[in-house]
C-alpha cells in the first residue's frame, strides 16, 4: 500500500456535498473550501471511485486500507465537520 491523497475543491457559487463511503461520512463544502482525504491506497488499480449524483453532490469510494483514513478540511483535521451542514 502507498499513502495517497485526493483533494476536492468547491469552485462553485454555492455549497457542494461530498459523501465518503462505506461509513458514510458527508461533508458540505462552501465556495473555496477544500476537503482532502489521505489513506493507504493499493499500488495497482484505482485508488478511488467517484460517482456524480448531480452538479452539487458526489459520492467517493476510496480503495485500500481505509480504516485510518484522514480528513483534512482546508488543511486542518476535519472529521468533526462530517454531517455539519449550514444549508439544507
Amino acid at each position: 500500500m502507498a499513502s495517497t491523497q485526493q483533494t476536492f475543491v468547491n469552485g462553485r457559487d454555492g455549497p457542494i456535498y461530498v459523501s465518503v463511503e462505506p461509513w458514510p461520512e458527508s461533508f458540505e463544502l462552501e465556495p473555496g473550501d477544500k476537503l482532502t482525504l489521505v489513506w493507504d491506497a493499493p499500488t495497482t488499480g484505482d485508488a478511488m471511485q467517484i460517482e456524480f449524483i448531480n452538479e452539487r453532490e458526489l459520492v467517493v469510494w476510496p480503495d485500500g486500507a481505509i480504516d485510518d483514513i484522514r480528513y483534512l478540511f482546508n488543511g486542518e483535521p476535519g472529521k468533526d465537520r462530517s454531517w455539519m451542514f449550514k444549508h439544507r
